[in-house]
């Protein structure tokens, strides 16, 4: 399985993640759902773009 690096920052309403390699971001409140959304947007952001290699 592969690694990606997800950068998490702080906001006054919660926490905000982006991966700087690849056009997936995220936003919740707690750590927990930013890990939980970051998996389902990594997925979804995979499954768009079949044809190309990462």
């Amino acid at each position: 399985m592969k690694r990606y690096t997800i950068i998490v920052e702080c906001t006054t309403t919660g926490y905000s993640a982006y991966a700087a390699d690849h056009n997936v971001s995220t936003t919740d409140t707690t750590l927990a759902e930013i890990k939980s959304n970051a998996i389902e947007a990594f997925n979804l952001y995979f499954v768009s773009c079949p044809k190309r290699r990462f």
